[in-house]
C-alpha cells in the first residue's frame, strides 16, 4: 500500500493520537509541576479550592480523558466533554497567541466527536 493511501486511511486515528499526547502531556504536566500553572488560574475560584488544588485536579481530569481519547474509548463523547472543558479554559483567558492554538485545538475536538466512529 501507498504510504500515502495508509496515511489516508488512518487520518481520523491520527488527529485522535495527537490530540490525546496534547491532553496528555498538559495534564501530566499539572500533576506533576502544579506551580508553573497556578498564576493562571483565575482568583475568584479560591472560593472553590486552591489554586494548586485546582491544578491537579484539572490535570487528572486531561490525563485520564486523554487515555480514553488516545486508547480509542467512547470517543466521541470523551472529544465533546475535552472540546466543552477547553471552551471553558478559554473563557478564563485572555486573548493572545496560545488563544489560538487552543481555538485550533478545541476545532479539532469538535471535528473528532462529531465523526461517525466506524
Amino acid at each position: 500500500m501507498h504510504a500515502l493511501t495508509f496515511l489516508r486511511s488512518h487520518s481520523e486515528d491520527i488527529l485522535r493520537v495527537g490530540l490525546a499526547f496534547a491532553f496528555l502531556w498538559f495534564g501530566w504536566s499539572g500533576i506533576s509541576n502544579p506551580n508553573m500553572w497556578v498564576s493562571m488560574v483565575p482568583s475568584w475560584t479560591g472560593v472553590i479550592a486552591t489554586p494548586g488544588t485546582l491544578v491537579l485536579l484539572h490535570g487528572i481530569f486531561e490525563v485520564v480523558f486523554g487515555l480514553l481519547l488516545f486508547a480509542d474509548i467512547w470517543t466521541g463523547p470523551v472529544a465533546f466533554i475535552l472540546f466543552l472543558n477547553l471552551l471553558h479554559t478559554l473563557t478564563l483567558l485572555s486573548w493572545g497567541p496560545i488563544m489560538v492554538r487552543d481555538i485550533t485545538i478545541a476545532l479539532a475536538l469538535l471535528s473528532v466527536s462529531l465523526t461517525p466512529r466506524t
